[in-house]
């Protein structure tokens, strides 16, 4: 009886089975790598050439793709991941405001 009771118990309430956690498989980011490089040659081969507005665009833009690929790749903590997210930010927005300037530079300015 108790063996019967026991069956229907398991087919009425079923054992919830956690699923393993798996740990998060980072890709090797070739792209972004390819990306870094290409901009950091840039930078150092046109560097004489640039204005100032220029300069500060690519280091913006290599400093938002570093701290891109250390949050995607470094184990950091929350608080650092935190202040690594916000550099990040604040980089691709100076990125956005520099191209934004250097557009109007060159395409309305007298």
């Amino acid at each position: 009886m108790s063996t019967k009771y026991r069956k229907i118990l398991k087919k009425l309430q079923p054992k919830e089975k956690k699923p393993k956690e798996k740990p998060e498989k980072v890709g090797k980011d070739y792209f972004l790598i390819v990306i870094m490089m290409v901009t950091i040659v840039f930078m150092i081969l046109g560097w004489p050439y640039f204005e100032t507005l220029n300069r500060g665009l690519y280091l913006t833009l290599t400093l938002a793709l570093v701290t891109t690929y250390i949050r995607r790749h470094a184990k950091l903590t929350e608080k650092q991941d935190y202040w690594i997210e916000k550099v990040s930010q604040i980089s691709i927005g100076l990125s956005i405001v520099f191209f934004a300037i250097l557009a109007y530079y060159q395409h309305f300015a007298d």
